[in-house]
């Protein structure tokens, strides 16, 4: 399993709510996603049972659980590898709904 720490990313928000961390990725986001519990960003795997995934330009907008220390939204930039195979697996995954 990859740990978070090992990438390049900036906390938009922290200790939040489920709804206000989908309320700022959608506010963020150009499109936004809802994926099922285990989706890996990066090898990140996400926690919960729909996280919601957007896009800005480049960048990968996400909902993360850190255990102990709560809900927070991370962005990693120059991820449009990581845009492209969640486009795709949303064309072919009835789990993955785009919200926005």
């Amino acid at each position: 399993m990859v740990c978070l720490s090992e990438f390049d990313y900036e906390i938009l928000l922290k200790n939040a709510t489920l709804k206000e961390c989908e309320n700022l990725i959608k506010e963020h986001s150009e499109e936004v996603y809802l994926v099922p519990g285990g989706y890996n960003v990066k090898g990140i795997f996400l926690l919960g049972t729909a996280i919601p995934v957007g896009f800005s330009g480049d960048a990968i907008l996400f909902q993360f659980i850190k255990p102990c220390f709560g809900l927070f939204v991370i962005r990693m930039k120059n991820e449009s590898e990581e845009i492209k195979k969640l486009r795709e697996k949303y064309k072919k995954d009835k789990d993955v709904k785009k919200i926005k």
